[in-house]
């Protein structure tokens, strides 16, 4: 079975390979023709997580803001079944694809496959104002899954002040010192001293054993936490899980409650630091700084911030 899985993996990944080689040919020629219509139509294959992927978007987004050209998006996640195409279903662009179904799209798999005469840049040159403003402007969320956010938010929010504390327990070793449990729960017991209103901890981890630690340690009258998909074993689950679907979904509801939070302490995560992009004016604070090689927007400027 082991072995089954090795050759299925090499042939799969060779078959992707031998794919993008034949699609890279026709990219020049793609873009070409749809530059001459102000079009820029790119389908992204990328099996990075929910908040990579949103920053990629506004990414080519500011790209297109500054070329003058009307953005078409679509992700692909080749290695899964499940949900492949779900991260564009969620977070759709205006205008919308089906506009245009005759439109072709150049495939990437980075933004250097395109072979634009200029460097990419654009990660680099983004601001949280600038990306809330081409959110507002471009990206419509998935109507159904805002009125469940929102309902949420009324069911337990209202009446209470909220803090955000999301902890990302798994693959972020490599980019950001690790962040103990008992860290964790110091900042929210200092919290708890001095507030004077009702409060509550709106819970968000992929780390089932974070969310176990915590509901052992504070009160379950003060914690607001959702049922989830989370890790039990240290892998991502936008890796590990094979219903892609549930876990951009999940990843993207959590995304927008933490940015309704009255403030926001969290571990290094792209998909967290992508709550300010939602609401500029949300105060946070990182428990931990990414190391130098890996402080990308937006975690770039909230390391000032840093905790512990």
């Amino acid at each position: 079975m082991i072995k089954f899985k090795i050759v299925y993996k090499r042939v799969f990944n060779f078959l992707i390979h031998r794919y993008f080689e034949l699609r890279f040919k026709k990219n020049k020629e793609i873009l070409a023709k749809n530059f001459e219509s102000g079009r820029f139509a790119i389908e992204v294959f990328s099996k990075m997580g929910f908040g990579a992927n949103l920053i990629w978007v506004l990414e080519i987004l500011a790209f297109c803001e500054e070329k003058n050209l009307t953005p078409y998006i679509k992700f692909r996640n080749p290695s899964k079944r499940v949900g492949a195409t779900s991260f564009s279903e969620l977070v759709k662009v205006q205008p919308e694809n089906s506009e245009k179904t005759s439109l072709k799209y150049a495939a990437i798999r980075n933004f250097s496959d395109l072979s634009l005469p200029d460097p990419w840049d654009y990660n680099a040159r983004l601001t949280i104002e600038r990306a809330n403003f081409l959110v507002k402007k471009y990206i419509k969320l998935n109507i159904q899954l805002f009125h469940e956010v929102n309902t949420f938010e009324l069911l337990n929010f209202k009446g209470h002040t909220v803090i955000g504390i999301h902890y990302r327990g798994t693959d972020k070793i490599s980019e950001a010192p690790a962040v103990h449990y008992d860290a964790v729960l110091s900042v929210m017991q200092q919290e708890i001293k001095k507030s004077k209103n009702k409060l509550k901890f709106f819970i968000a981890s992929d780390d089932q054993g974070f969310v176990d630690f915590v509901r052992n340690n504070i009160p379950e009258s003060m914690l607001i936490i959702r049922s989830s998909k989370r890790s039990g074993n240290g892998k991502p689950i936008h890796i590990s899980f094979r219903d892609y679907k549930a876990v951009n979904r999940e990843a993207l509801i959590d995304c927008l409650l933490l940015s309704k939070c009255s403030k926001l302490y969290k571990t290094a995560s792209i998909l967290s630091g992508c709550s300010v992009i939602f609401n500029p004016q949300l105060e946070v604070e990182i428990l931990n700084e990414p190391y130098p090689e890996y402080r990308f927007f937006p975690e770039k400027f909230l390391i000032s911030k840093s905790k512990i």
